[in-house]
């Protein structure tokens, strides 16, 4: 394949299924810093492939801003709306100080006390889809990182349903108006929360955030609910995908399976190769406000600059085999957590639910069958499984 004939990283489906791999593979190969202006984006940006050049831009914070966004396809409007005033969409010394606040939460002293109550919803999660089987295991499996982050955030259970399937509408519906319109029934609803613990004080998450301000330089209340969107978000979508792709892989490939299920298989390991392989934040995007260089791209002021994280975690100068599932994994780098500044807030979170995951299939499964078709959500931004016909069997 020529330069000239290079794959089209915008046709219509190509992320419905897994054939976008492909496609990744030949421009790290051909054009890994490629210039692109597919049809429906109001400009021009920088398609960045390789791994070392993805980590290059994610840790250049002095020359790439996130204030403009960090996914294609968002409205001006919106992100102006939001910018550092949300942690994702902000820069230093604004993301410098909501951070310090934001991560009290997720430290691993807190999540330490939280590690029975994972144990427990897991183990649940696990033992209802072993006993009551249905057609898409994903519906059973998203209760995980719901249940957990919403209980951490001391939400009312009532709640927990409406907004495990409203924070999925925010960032997987293909209908921008559809997304505007959820993120702001979300923003509503935590503007309505943070103003009524205010008056009573009685969800220690949101105290617990408010008694760190009283020292001045914290979160506003419009921060607060901004960033409680974003970690919802952080909590539900990434690792649902997660749990998702890791149980279709155990299916569909026995070898790997065995190793979990006898025990071989070290769960911290093979957790970060289920993050490598899932990818479920597939692209981020940066603007430069100085001129750089990478690789062998001049970008300019103002230029937009999009890291595909899928194609840097199959990286061959990185990986050894790339495209093969191995939970025995070793020195994984992967980059589904970001790099840099914008290093996930919920990163060890993920871990310890994807972690008793693995632990308690090893206890409670024999096999793992796969009894259809997999479908994926044709998004290249949250991308993952969106029906997953698995059966768990005890």
């Amino acid at each position: 394949m020529t330069r000239q004939s290079a794959p089209d990283l915008f046709a219509p489906g190509l992320f419905e299924g897994t054939g976008f791999y492909e496609v990744f593979a030949w421009y790290r190969a051909n054009d890994p810093v490629s210039w692109q202006h597919p049809a429906g984006e109001p400009e021009g940006f920088w398609n960045v492939m390789r791994y070392h050049d993805a980590v290059a831009v994610h840790r250049d914070s002095t020359r790439m801003s996130s204030t403009k966004g960090m996914r294609l396809g968002t409205a001006d409007r919106a992100v102006d709306a939001v910018a550092n005033k949300m942690l994702i969409v902000a820069d230093p010394p604004d993301h410098t100080r909501m951070k310090r606040v934001l991560i009290q939460p997720f430290s691993h002293e807190v999540l330490s006390r939280a590690e029975a109550y994972v144990e427990k919803v897991v183990a649940d999660v696990v033992a209802t889809a072993v006993r009551e089987p249905g057609p898409d295991l994903l519906r059973q499996l998203e209760r995980i990182p719901t249940d957990v982050i919403c209980a951490i955030m001391g939400l009312p259970r009532s709640d927990w349903e409406w907004i495990g399937r409203k924070t999925t509408e925010a960032f997987e519906s293909p209908s921008e108006v559809r997304r505007v319109t959820a993120n702001g029934e979300i923003f509503k609803y935590f503007s309505d929360l943070v103003r009524e613990n205010r008056r009573t004080g009685e969800n220690e998450f949101i105290s617990g955030l408010t008694a760190r301000n009283s020292g001045g330089g914290g979160l506003t209340d419009q921060e607060l609910v901004f960033n409680f969107s974003g970690i919802l978000a952080g909590g539900n979508e990434t690792t649902r995908f997660t749990l998702a792709a890791l149980t279709l892989q155990l299916a569909e490939r026995p070898d790997q399976l065995g190793h979990v299920l006898s025990g071989e298989a070290d769960p911290a390991v093979a957790t970060e190769e289920a993050l490598r392989w899932s990818v479920p934040g597939m692209h981020v995007l940066r603007t430069a406000t100085e001129a750089l260089r990478i690789g062998d791209a001049e970008v300019r002021p103002g230029q937009r600059v999009v890291t595909w994280i899928g194609s840097a975690n199959r990286d061959p100068e990185v990986f050894d085999d790339p495209d093969t599932f191995d939970v025995d994994r070793t020195g994984n780098r992967h980059l589904s957590f970001g790099a840099g500044r914008h290093m996930c807030l919920g990163s060890r979170l993920a871990r310890l639910e994807i972690g008793a995951y693995l632990r308690v299939l090893r206890d409670t499964v024999r096999s793992v069958t796969l009894e259809g078709e997999p479908r994926y959500n044709g998004s290249n931004f949250t991308w993952g499984l969106n029906e997953l016909p698995v059966v768990l069997h005890p």
